[in-house]
């Protein structure tokens, strides 16, 4: 038995576990981990395995996850019984693929002519949910490597309280996963699966709740008309389609084929849907639309300063890729006469937010 780092993939945090291998997997648990067991069949190197280095480790049944092993004599002998792991072909894993292969011609052959056929946004409504989930699991923990995740229970009511005055004029919304992370720059982000990240450093510089409104709204337009979907359908085709569905590596897949910067860089027609969706959404529920204006008035001067600053890393790609910011914002206009706005949430709950990352 030998300690090792647990990283499930799921929230931004690695857990000590320890580990002992038997004669078919490795088996490992920890405070917060229950046991559980890789097979060896199942397993991959994230990295080349070098000896002396620790080794880090992926496993089909766990997409996302990661086990982190340092012990050199335990990586050897777990080398040893998993010869795949130094490199080369992994008989098992091509064994199940071609089986699969073999026995799904006709799906791969539908998707391929969907594929012909269709344009990637009727594709990504295609999709099964399941397998939307799983790719925006997999961006997002890329995406948030890291960060820490902001949870204090007055600041997530807070956040529930603004999605609550969003759906008041669209109750055709869907349940969204909505998620703030302490992230060093000013933006959000929508993923596959009904995912959205904010970052707090945006939260931190909105002068009013209708900006932080507004943004949300705007993401919730990308999740509608499945942007991030669209976009991985047009980047990386039927290649990663058929790793989605064969459950491959998932972010090595996304790294390998797409990347999260490219998937997460929508087209400039995306955006302005995107914009009309925010816009329809905040008058339809009585929210002052020029809180989205004034964030792509900041989002505009962020891009003059942020430009080439290796700190942003894949935010910051992303954020340099928002196209005509300034065309977009002279399109956003106040509310039609005869629609009041009415107040996005309390000045207490507007305080609560701001201090989303502050435990207490």
């Amino acid at each position: 038995m030998t300690p090792a780092v647990y990283f499930d993939g799921k929230i931004a945090a690695d857990r000590a576990v320890r580990v002992v291998m038997d004669g078919g997997g490795v088996n490992f648990s920890g405070d917060g981990v229950p046991h559980t067991r890789w097979a060896l069949a199942a397993i991959e190197t994230v990295d080349p395995f070098v000896p002396g280095r620790p080794l880090r480790l992926s496993c089909d049944q766990a997409p996302g996850a990661r086990l982190v092993i340092s012990d050199d004599d335990f990586n050897s002998a777990l080398i040893t019984q998993a010869r795949h792991l130094r490199g080369g072909v992994n008989v098992s894993r091509l064994a199940r693929l071609m089986t699969w292969i073999g026995g799904g011609l006709a799906l791969v052959g539908l998707v391929v002519y969907l594929t012909v056929q269709y344009a990637p946004k009727p594709i990504a409504f295609m999709l099964p949910d399941k397998w939307r989930d799983r790719v925006g699991v997999q961006i997002e923990t890329s995406l948030t490597e890291g960060a820490k995740l902001c949870s204090s229970a007055a600041g997530q009511r807070a956040m529930s309280a603004l999605m609550a005055r969003i759906i008041e004029g669209n109750p055709d919304l869907p349940p969204v996963q909505v998620k703030v992370y302490d992230m060093p720059i000013m933006n959000a982000f929508a993923m596959p699966g009904e995912r959205v990240v904010i970052t707090a450093e945006l939260i931190r510089r909105a002068d009013r709740p209708e900006e932080v409104a507004g943004v949300l709204a705007h993401e919730l337009g990308h999740v509608m008309n499945r942007h991030a979907e669209a976009q991985l359908v047009r980047i990386a085709g039927l290649q990663v389609l058929l790793a989605v569905v064969t459950g491959g590596g998932g972010g090595d897949t996304l790294s390998q084929f797409a990347g999260v910067a490219t998937i997460l860089n929508y087209t400039r027609a995306a955006e302005e849907e995107a914009d009309q969706y925010a816009i329809d959404a905040m008058t339809a529920s009585a929210i002052d639309p020029q809180g989205l204006k004034t964030f792509f008035e900041k989002i505009m001067a962020e891009e003059k300063t942020s430009a080439g600053n290796p700190v942003t890393g894949k935010i910051g790609q992303i954020l340099a890729t928002h196209p005509g910011t300034e065309d977009r914002i002279s399109k956003i206009g106040p509310l039609p006469d005869g629609v009041v706005a009415r107040p996005v949430m309390t000045g207490e709950q507007w305080a609560a937010l701001k201090a989303i990352c502050v435990k207490g």
